[in-house]
């Protein structure tokens, strides 16, 4: 496959890859992260980023290190695990056109449960110590991908199954800017579930406002 969006740096960055979870694949996972309950963290939040950009979070999280802390959490959610296993391999075999994501693991694994129907998350690009890819598996719900492409806001409308795959450091070899701005917007459900998978090149630090369910950077053992 070529995955034209992501290689070519003047492509959006952004690769969909439609139905790539079939219906009761998500339909189980979605069942384990309704189990959660009280540990859903509750992420609403407006904040401005280092770029003087207003950052809209409409949303609640389930987060997980997956290098570190406590890994019994796991042991609830096959379903999900056997998800993010699927991705992960999907993702290394993209070495064939990118040689960086051969060895690409994740270390983070979220869920994302938007309740806005206007604005789930406002245009961002995804942190620098995330590399090479961050996959995110449409769970439940459907809203609107908008990439914000040379100026211009470019919708791609997303549904449950689908794989959306968006360019980080290292994918390619260049000095250039390649994380795509992207926002989460137009809800058309009352909710949207989404699960993330991220690759960390600095795991053992925080993240600034981003708090995982089975650790603590401040704990002194992992």
């Amino acid at each position: 496959m070529y995955y034209r969006e992501l290689i070519n740096l003047s492509g959006t960055g952004v690769e969909i890859i439609p139905c790539f979870a079939d219906p009761s694949e998500v339909a189980v996972v979605a069942k384990e992260a309704g189990g959660l309950g009280k540990e859903w963290l509750d992420a609403h939040e407006t904040y401005q980023n280092k770029r003087g950009l207003e950052i809209v979070q409409n949303h609640f999280t389930f987060a997980l290190k997956l290098s570190r802390g406590d890994q019994s959490f796991l042991d609830r959610l096959p379903n999900t695990v056997a998800l993010k296993e699927k991705t992960q391999d999907y993702v290394n075999e993209m070495s064939a056109e990118f040689p960086s994501l051969e060895n690409w693991e994740a270390d983070e694994l979220s869920f994302h449960l938007y309740d806005d129907q206007e604005v789930g998350l406002s245009r961002h690009r995804d942190n620098l110590r995330f590399i090479g890819l961050v996959a995110i598996v449409a769970i439940e719900g459907e809203c609107d991908l908008v990439i914000t492409h040379k100026g211009q806001d470019m919708i791609s409308p997303v549904l449950p199954g689908d794989l959306c795959l968006l360019r980080a450091p290292g994918l390619i070899d260049t000095d250039e800017e390649i994380r795509p701005e992207h926002s989460v917007q137009n809800l058309k459900t009352e909710t949207r579930l989404s699960m993330m998978l991220r690759a960390n090149d600095r795991p053992a630090e925080a993240i600034p406002g981003f708090k995982f369910n089975n650790w603590d950077p401040g704990q002194t053992s992992d």
